[in-house]
């Protein structure tokens, strides 16, 4: 039950990547943290969940404290 997040920042921001459950509660915060320009992955670990869908919300704040990119993906658990 783990999957691999992969993203790109083009400029050096603050990331936040945030997995939520259908309901909109907040699961886990799988990044917290200021990053420079490059690629990433962050692995998810689903092995307390249930199966189901979740959802992921990426955030990237630029200098200045200007949001410079926002999304949210679906995911499918299955067990």
């Amino acid at each position: 039950p783990n999957t691999i997040i992969s993203y790109q920042l083009s400029s050096r921001g603050y990331v936040k990547i945030m997995v939520y459950d259908i309901k909109g509660e907040l699961i886990k915060v799988l990044v917290n943290q200021s990053l420079e320009t490059g690629y990433y992955e962050t692995e998810f670990n689903a092995e307390n969940l249930s199966s189901g869908i979740y959802l992921y919300r990426i955030e990237v704040i630029g200098e200045g404290r200007i949001p410079v990119y926002s999304d949210m993906k679906k995911m499918i658990l299955l067990k």
